[in-house]
Order: structure tokens, then C-alpha cells, then sequence
């Protein structure tokens, strides 16, 4: 095996495996990328053992038999901005990775019939965009591979990276929760679940010897599902509040694409590889169990806590095994009314 097979093609696939996470199947990291709805925005999400506007149809739909109001519209829009560095990873110099957006983040509308309410809602919980035109210069290059082309002086002239993601999620539809009693609720809303992922890949290694290698990758899913929500909610006192929600994402109909096309003059001898593959092959999506809890330290003073839970799983996905590893989210909010008509909130997550 020569050095160049030894060294440029790992340092091209250790690049894609770093760049991969924003548009793979999901995040092993965090599911969390967004948080819905105003007021629980506003508590970091904490919000699943309130439920009690619009937006807990996406949380816990059980919690809507306690809106106030008897109708209820809203919409709300979000600015996301994400950031990430790797340090060191194109040879020693950093690369960065930016996106944001403003998208429309939920509505919805809710209507109480006696003891039972109905809903409907559209909440969109995962939207990235990112472009990406990076190039680096005169960069130093593994010993081994001067020697291999007898060249003390070599080394990388240009690395260009020209990058291009796209994920968005949309989920929508009804909602349905009955009280059962003065402490107990139940519910359920069925979602239809919609998501397009897109990336887009060009990266060019030239040599200051005038050798290079020219990658494309080109990488798109097309998905619908179906995400059924159960949802508790259980007030055993005023200022005591517990919520529970169990959910899961179920494709239905998938379409994948992937696309490599690779030339190499870095042998004496020019290669150009070309692989396709198309399949109908359906991502898998963890379960997620939700349980919150929150407590009155008065009538105008809320405080909330929520745990999201993600079990690992693994399925495969164009030909290669994906494992997801167990993910815990947590989230802590708080509420505080000092005056009739307003209200501060903060929260983490």
C-alpha cells in the first residue's frame, strides 16, 4: 500500500465524518434543536407538566384541557444560529462551520368541548441551512508522503472546501384530551411527520507539485412518517404539577440518494471512480419519553424541570449500520408574575 493510499485518503474520510453529523439521520448528540412555542421557549422548554397553550399539543397534548382560553391561534417564529468549531482538523488549522435561520417555529389552534378539547398544530423542531466556501493554503504535508515523490520541499498548495446542508422537519395535525377527572388528563395528537435532508459536498486537494484529487459527495433524503404523542398530565394539588409523554417517529415512504465521484492524479496512473446508490430504505428515530414536573412557589412564581429521554438503537441506511447512542436532555425553567400583565422567564436546556 503506497503513502498516499495510507494518508490522503483517511484525512478525506475523517473530514466527511466531521462534517456528516449536521445532515446524517439524527444528531447523537442532542435531539433537542429546537424548542416550540413561545412560552416554553421562554422556560428552555420545561414545559411538558404544563402543557397548558397551543403549544402542548407538541409536548404533552394532555395538558390543553387546561388552556384558558376557549379558543386559541398562535405563531411564532424563531432566529437559530448554530456554531461549531474543529480545532486543527485541516492540518493543524482550524475549520468552522456556521448556520441560521428564521423559520416558522409552531401554530396552532385549540377548541374545548366540555370535558374534552381538540386541537390542531404545525411545529417545525428541526431547521438548518448552512453554505460553506472554505480554502487553505500552503499547508504542511506528512513526511513520508515528500519522500514517496522525492520532493523535501512539498507541500499542499490549496485545500478547498465548498459545503452545502439543508435539514428541515415540519410535522403537523390534531390533537385530542379529555379530563378525566379534576386532576387527571390525558391526550394524543397524531402527527404527519415531513423531512428533506440535503448535502452537498465538493472538496479539491491540490500539491505543489501540480498532483490533486477532486472529491464530490452528494447525499439526499426524502421522508414521510407518522408521529403518534401520548401524553399525562396530573395536578394533585395547586402548586404541584407532573407530566408525562412517550412518542416516537415512524417513516412510511422514504427516497435516498447518494453520489461519490472521485478523481485522482496523485498515482502516476489518473483514476476516476463514480458510485451511485438509490434506496427506499427508511431512518429510524429513537423513542423519546418525556416527564416534567413543576411547582408554584406562589401564585405569581413558577418553577419547572423536564427530562427528555432518548434510548440508543441502530438500523441500517444505504448499505452502512448507524448506531445512535442513548441521549438524556434535561431542562430547567422558571416564571415570575410581579405585576398583572407581566411576566419574566428564563430557562436553560
Amino acid at each position: 500500500m503506497t503513502i498516499l493510499k495510507r494518508y490522503l485518503p483517511a484525512a478525506c474520510w475523517i473530514l466527511v465524518c466531521l462534517i456528516s453529523p449536521a445532515a446524517v439521520p439524527a444528531d447523537e448528540f442532542h435531539y433537542n434543536n429546537m424548542i416550540i412555542g413561545e412560552r416554553a421557549a421562554g422556560l428552555g422548554g420545561a414545559f411538558t407538566a404544563l402543557a397548558d397553550d397551543t403549544s402542548g399539543m407538541y409536548y404533552n397534548p394532555a395538558g390543553i384541557v387546561h388552556a384558558q382560553e376557549k379558543s386559541l391561534s398562535a405563531s411564532v417564529n424563531a432566529y437559530y444560529s448554530l456554531s461549531k468549531k474543529y480545532s486543527g482538523v485541516i492540518a493543524g488549522s482550524d475549520l468552522n462551520r456556521n448556520y441560521s435561520a428564521i423559520v416558522p417555529n409552531f401554530f396552532g389552534v385549540q377548541q374545548p368541548i366540555g370535558s374534552v378539547s381538540f386541537g390542531f398544530s404545525y411545529a417545525v423542531p428541526e431547521h438548518a441551512f448552512e453554505n460553506m466556501d472554505e480554502t487553505f493554503v500552503d499547508l504542511p504535508i506528512p513526511q513520508e508522503m515528500k519522500q514517496h515523490y522525492g520532493d523535501p520541499n512539498l507541500r499542499i498548495a490549496s485545500y478547498v472546501l465548498n459545503l452545502n446542508t439543508e435539514d428541515s422537519i415540519n410535522e403537523f395535525g390534531p390533537s385530542v384530551a379529555i379530563k378525566v377527572s379534576e386532576t387527571l388528563a390525558l391526550g394524543m395528537t397524531l402527527y404527519v411527520h415531513k423531512r428533506d435532508t440535503l448535502f452537498i459536498e465538493n472538496e479539491l486537494l491540490r500539491l505543489s507539485n501540480g498532483r490533486d484529487r477532486l472529491n464530490n459527495f452528494y447525499f439526499k433524503i426524502r421522508e414521510w412518517g407518522t408521529r403518534p404523542l401520548l401524553g399525562l398530565l396530573w395536578k394533585p394539588s395547586e402548586r404541584f404539577s407532573f407530566g408525562a409523554a412517550l412518542s416516537r417517529t415512524f417513516v412510511v415512504d422514504s427516497d435516498a440518494t447518494f453520489q461519490q465521484i472521485d478523481h485522482s492524479t496523485l498515482e502516476d496512473q489518473p483514476v476516476l471512480n463514480h458510485q451511485r446508490i438509490t434506496s427506499d430504505d427508511k431512518q429510524e428515530y429513537p423513542w423519546q419519553c418525556r416527564l416534567g414536573v413543576a411547582y408554584w412557589i406562589n401564585p405569581s412564581w413558577l418553577v419547572s424541570g423536564d427530562v427528555a429521554l432518548y434510548p440508543g438503537f441502530g438500523y441500517e441506511m444505504l448499505g452502512t449500520r448507524v448506531e445512535r447512542e442513548t441521549v438524556a436532555n434535561f431542562a430547567l425553567g422558571t416564571e415570575y408574575s410581579p405585576w398583572k400583565g407581566w411576566t419574566f422567564r428564563g430557562g436553560v436546556f
